[in-house]
């Protein structure tokens, strides 16, 4: 088995963390959110992991090279979309079936072996995961039949319903031999979710594996922010053993304080509650954070007041600076919901 990870998109809705950054480097409590993936990709066997890259692909390749991680890139030209770009992987590549794609914004604590298992008991040429939420609105609904098969997608649409609970595309896919010929022989830009997924799924070679346990879609600044507090909760009631193995490079406090060892904290600070402190991060003397997050080299002044705000790498905040729901990067600010 080999692995895909999809990481060539401008990440719009999470500027502006991403106008100098891949979405795929985007720090996630101290690890680039790529790396979530290759846990998932190493846990299921796979031989080699592949990067599709596109906007910013170069920082990738430094990334690769510098932290030796085991990812070989494909990078696109122009635009290729999610279809695209995994057609691209396939021609410029040996990869050998069965191979395991996944979106690049995504946090999952999927068991590798339990889809593999599902996609051997189905007769499709291939299987999606589908995660369940509450509501489907932002997501798009899936039509599942009595046979487990995927039988219609409903991608993000207007219709879809809300406010109660619904299977969506998880963004995690296991192809076959047949599904990837039949995708490399595509060219061009084009959708999975949009083109290529409908199309075989109203031929009944689409099966579905269930993920009951924790998944997020990060691609949204807000969803970037919560889902960091997310893992948190999850560290507390599961371990951290699906989300960074055995880490011991940072501290964390039950009323949701994750500070990294490297961490530089002025006199009198008060940390009231949601504050995530990443590597070489720093607070002034007199510092006020609640429902916060400092990315790494992120500093804040002292006698700061901050609520509800995102402080990019890099970027220092004057001294009794008070906001809140604001994304600071570089010379930017930002209004957030948080």
């Amino acid at each position: 088995m080999e692995a895909v990870i999809i990481a060539g998109g401008y990440g719009t809705r999470l500027y502006p963390l991403t106008l100098n950054r891949p979405k795929s480097l985007l720090p996630f409590l101290d690890r680039p959110l790529i790396e979530y993936q290759m846990d998932i990709a190493r846990e299921a066997g796979c031989e080699r992991i592949f990067a599709a890259t596109g906007h910013l692909g170069a920082d990738i390749r430094a990334y690769a090279h510098s932290s030796s991680i085991d990812v070989h890139l494909i990078e696109e030209e122009e635009p290729l979309d999610t279809g695209g770009a995994v057609a691209l992987a396939l021609r410029s590549t040996r990869l050998q079936p069965p191979v395991l794609v996944f979106n690049g914004d995504i946090v999952c604590d999927l068991a590798p072996r339990s889809l593999v298992a599902t996609h051997e008991r189905t007769t499709g040429w291939l299987t999606i995961v589908a995660a369940e939420v509450l509501d489907a609105l932002h997501f798009g609904a899936l039509t599942i039949d009595d046979e487990e098969n995927i039988t219609a997608f409903d991608e993000k649409s207007t219709d879809t319903p809300g406010g109660q609970l619904a299977a969506v595309n998880a963004g995690i896919y296991l192809f076959s031999g047949k599904a990837c010929e039949e995708l490399a022989s595509r060219k061009g830009a084009f959708s999975l979710e949009r083109d290529f997924f409908p199309e075989f799924a109203k031929k009944g070679l689409v099966g579905v594996h269930r993920h009951k346990g924790f998944w997020r879609d990060v691609g949204t600044l807000e969803s970037y922010f919560k889902t960091q507090f997310d893992i948190l909760g999850y560290f507390l009631t599961m371990g951290k053993e699906n989300f960074g193995g055995n880490r011991d490079d940072f501290a964390f406090f039950r009323d949701f304080i994750y500070i990294h060892q490297d961490t530089k904290l002025g006199s009198n600070c008060d940390l009231f509650h949601r504050v995530i402190l990443m590597r070489g991060a720093q607070l002034g003397d007199g510092c006020y954070l609640r429902n916060c997050i400092v990315l790494p080299g992120g500093i804040v002044g002292n006698k700061c007041r901050l609520e509800s705000v995102i402080v990019d790498s890099g970027t220092a905040i004057p001294g009794s600076t008070e906001a809140e729901y604001r994304v600071f990067s570089g010379d930017r600010e930002e209004a957030f919901t948080g």
